[in-house]
């Protein structure tokens, strides 16, 4: 006999099975509506990390492209259609410029001139870049190509190839 039949002003305590069901069924909607967010969360943290870094390359690829084509003269690498890892150029108000990896994998843009004089630091460019290669196809004096290469915290690569005319180029 129910003790709220036999008892009408007395409450009853206790959960019946369906309640229980009920409640389960409510928090693992939310335990997983909550994990879903905290899990979302974390990839789209990694999504905007790694486009951070390919932002980076190419705002490098920019910074590179907007002082080589304002070059004078391409000093190394020379036109054989070899890849070499840096290039040597006079920039539009004839200061030495050099586009370098170090051995700490990072690509750096060199004003020697400046660096001579007032002991001025080298513009790092991109981190960990695994790899930077630049020829000039033989017989060319005015066009440039190169390659960067760079891997996030994940492993993930990211490369960027480019191509430069120099306009300002004296024969």
């Amino acid at each position: 006999m129910n003790t709220a039949t036999q008892y009408p002003g007395r409450r009853r305590r206790g959960v019946t099975f369906v309640e229980l069901m009920v409640y389960m069924v409510i928090f693992t909607l939310v335990a997983g509506f909550v994990l879903q967010l905290v899990w979302g969360g974390r990839k789209a943290d990694e999504g905007r990390k790694r486009l951070g870094i390919f932002q980076d390359l190419r705002i490098s690829s920019l910074k590179v492209n907007r002082s080589l084509s304002q070059a004078t003269r391409i000093l190394f690498p020379p036109a054989d259609g070899k890849p070499y890892h840096q290039i040597v150029y006079l920039s539009e108000r004839g200061e030495l410029m050099v586009l370098f990896l170090n051995d700490k994998d990072n690509l750096y843009l060199m004003n020697y001139d400046a660096v001579k004089k007032n002991q001025e630091q080298p513009a790092l460019l991109a981190r960990r870049t695994m790899e930077f290669n630049a020829s000039r196809p033989p017989g060319t004096q005015d066009y440039l190509q190169y390659l960067a290469r760079l891997k996030d915290e994940r492993g993930v690569e990211f490369a960027l190839t480019d191509g430069i005319l120099v306009r300002n180029i004296m024969r």
